[in-house]
């Protein structure tokens, strides 16, 4: 198959697009600092495995394996980068996602998923009441976005909020509302953004998505369903495989029809291919737009898309925070790491809203 089938087809310039952020190769006090905090990510879950994978007797031991293999790499690429082509936390990371799938974690942290899912659609309804009952559109779709970005705390591949989320009992998605900095964000033209879709809504929006749960039933299926009201047709993709605690595709259509029980907007769309799910070949919590899903359904279906969103740290800033579109982008993300926020002139929790028109 001709590579170039893969490419995302509203790369702006494809032959030169890199997806990664970071530079992890040159860069020796990046790759000084990005090592060992993997490393430390990856060693984590060795703590977890067993509670996150009841069925796994060897789960402890197996993810033990895992971690000492990933930690050889690391103490290897600090010095002889070469080791992985290209060194990246991109790669890095599906190295990871590749050495748990060779352990027979199928899908390492499935358990999290479901239970965070099943809570997230019972308040699903109330959530998309709430939204209806703002008349003012811009003050609508303020907190529709601040809803996505609440969403994408819930992120068990960011140390902090792992931190978070196992010390307290209360954490859920009111009180993650409210860690949302206040406006101006460290990034911030949604304003610009509203005014856009005020004045003409898009035809198609593509939606690469993030986080399961709380992220992808509270933060983007509002966000899906008003574009949906405003007749723009949705296209929603997800990871080919399991990634962290990361969507999959085979979860978006799941947890899509589940919450499409509490909301006829929803299920219309789904039944008039108005909400259309696809995989994205991805098998790692980044995104590279120049091998996306080998079925090169993704590819032919977002032709003719006139926006691009990208949702969370791992796909619109370790990843694509600088690439270009020949259409409307949106990359909206919480900055989860206090290093990553302050190389960029931010904090910890600062928000990007990038909003870029057509170039």
């Amino acid at each position: 198959m001709d590579k170039s089938e893969n490419v995302c087809p509203l790369l702006k310039n494809p032959g030169v697009y890199n997806p990664d952020t970071i530079d992890l190769v040159n860069d020796t006090k990046e790759r000084k600092y990005w090592l060992p905090c993997l490393a430390n990510m990856v060693k984590k879950f060795v703590g977890k495995a067993s509670f996150l994978n009841p069925d796994y007797p060897e789960a402890a031991e197996s993810a033990e394996i895992c971690f000492q293999k990933f930690h050889e790499l690391v103490v290897k690429a600090v010095e002889d980068p070469s080791i992985l082509e290209p060194l990246s936390i991109r790669t890095l990371l599906e190295f990871n996602e590749d050495n748990l799938q060779a352990n027979n974690f199928k899908d390492a942290w499935y358990t999290q998923k479901v239970s965070e899912s099943s809570a997230a659609l019972k308040e699903f309804k109330d959530r998309i009441d709430f939204i209806d009952s703002i008349a003012d559109f811009e003050a609508r779709w303020l907190e529709i976005v601040t809803g996505v970005l609440a969403g994408n705390v819930f992120d068990w591949g960011s140390t902090v909020v792992a931190d978070i989320l196992e010390t307290s009992t209360n954490f859920g998605f009111t009180q993650a509302m409210s860690t949302i900095e206040k406006r101006p964000w460290f990034r911030d033209n949604l304003d610009n953004w509203i005014d856009r879709i005020k004045k003409e809504s898009y035809k198609e929006a593509v939606i690469f998505v993030d986080n399961a749960g709380v992220d992808f039933i509270l933060g983007i299926l509002p966000l899906v369903r008003e574009f949906l009201k405003q007749n723009t047709r949705v296209i929603l993709t997800g990871n080919t495989s399991p990634a962290l605690n990361d969507v999959t595709y085979d979860e978006l259509k799941l947890y899509s029809q589940e919450a499409a029980k509490n909301c006829p907007i929803i299920e219309k769309a789904i039944n008039t291919d108005q909400l259309v799910m696809v995989e994205n070949g991805q098998k790692g919590p980044c995104l590279d737009l120049a091998n996306l899903s080998p079925v090169l359904e993704l590819c032919q279906v977002m032709t003719s898309a006139d926006l691009v969103v990208l949702e969370g740290m791992g796909r619109a800033v370790h990843t694509n925070l600088y690439a270009k579109f020949t259409v409307d982008s949106v990359k909206l993300a919480v900055l989860k790491n206090e290093w990553l926020a302050k190389s960029l002139g931010g904090q910890q929790f600062s928000v990007i809203f990038n909003y870029e028109t057509a170039t």
